[in-house]
Formats: C-alpha cells, structure tokens, sequence
C-alpha cells in the first residue's frame, strides 16, 4: 500500500497537468476562434458599409440625373412654347397678308371685298389658318407629353436600379 498512494498522487497530478494543459488548448482554440470570428464580423460589416455606401452614391447620382433631366425638359418646353408664340406671330401676320391681298384682288377685280362670295374667300383663309393653328398646337402638346414620358421612364429606371441593388446587396449578405 506504500506504494500505490506515492503512485496515485503522482497519477492525480500528472492527471491535473494533464487538464492544465486541455484547459489551456481549449482556451487557445476559443481565443483563436474569436480573432477569426471578429475578423469575419469586421469584413461583414465593411461589406455592408460599402454596400451602403454604394446604394446612397447611386441614389445621389440619380437625384442629380432627375434633375439635371427636369431642367432639361423645362428649357426644351420654354423653347417649344417660345417657338409656339413666334408660329403664332407668324400665321397672324401671314393670315393679316392673305386677307389684305384677297381684298385688294377683289377690289381690283370690281367685287365688293365684304359680303357674298367675298366673306366666303375670307373665311376660308381663317379656317385654314386656324387648322394650321391647331395642328401646330397638337404637335406641341404631343412634343411637351413626350417630354413629360421622358422623365416618367427615367424615374422608373431608377427606382429598378435601385431596388435591384438592394436585393443584390441582401443576397450577398445571406450567403456570405
């Protein structure tokens, strides 16, 4: 029996160096798992930064784009109504011209210039100038709404640009 309790203290202690150790390995290992868990951690978080970022610079970029549109279409409508007025300008002057020639035609020919088939001449030249009128008017209106359809598009465009890199972005994160 002497020499079996010499034995079982050197077993006992051999036994608590033994789990020393394990208990160092093991807090090595979880040491070395959190570095690595923290490093994974700190790029997730820097992809989702960048990703962030990259969602509000395309965000910014079409907010500038939209208005940079807006302007645009607002100076191309101010050059259509201005173009419109000047049309205007000119048919009134043009139709002032036909009417002061038919009448002097009819004077010159010896046909009263009001009355009859006189007024008839001259109401024919204000109907044809007024088609020419609204025709004008119909293109500029088309001309304006496809401006208008213009900006409509763009927009949607940005909204799917958008969205589609949101998705993306969320995509990324559940698989990385």
């Amino acid at each position: 029996m002497g020499a079996i309790v010499p034995a079982i203290t050197s077993t006992v202690g051999l036994i608590n160096t033994v789990n020393s150790a394990f208990n160092a390995v093991s807090n090595l290992r979880s040491n070395v798992q959190d570095t690595s868990n923290n490093a994974a951690d700190l790029a997730r978080q820097q992809m989702i930064a960048e990703q962030n970022q990259a969602l509000i610079q395309l965000q910014q970029r079409q907010s500038l784009d939209e208005q940079q549109r807006a302007e645009a279409s607002a100076l191309e409508k101010q050059k259509l109504a201005l173009d419109a007025s000047q049309a205007e300008e000119k048919r009134q002057a043009a139709l002032r011209r036909a009417v002061a020639r038919q009448k002097a035609a009819f004077g010159g020919g010896g046909i009263a210039s009001s009355g009859g088939s006189a007024d008839a001449v001259l109401l024919g030249l204000f109907d044809e100038s007024e088609e020419e009128l609204q025709q004008r008017e119909a293109l500029d209106n088309l001309r304006n709404t496809a401006l208008d359809l213009e900006g409509v598009q763009a927009k949607s465009v940005n909204v799917l640009q958008a969205t589609q890199l949101a998705e993306r972005n969320k995509l990324q994160r559940l698989y990385s």
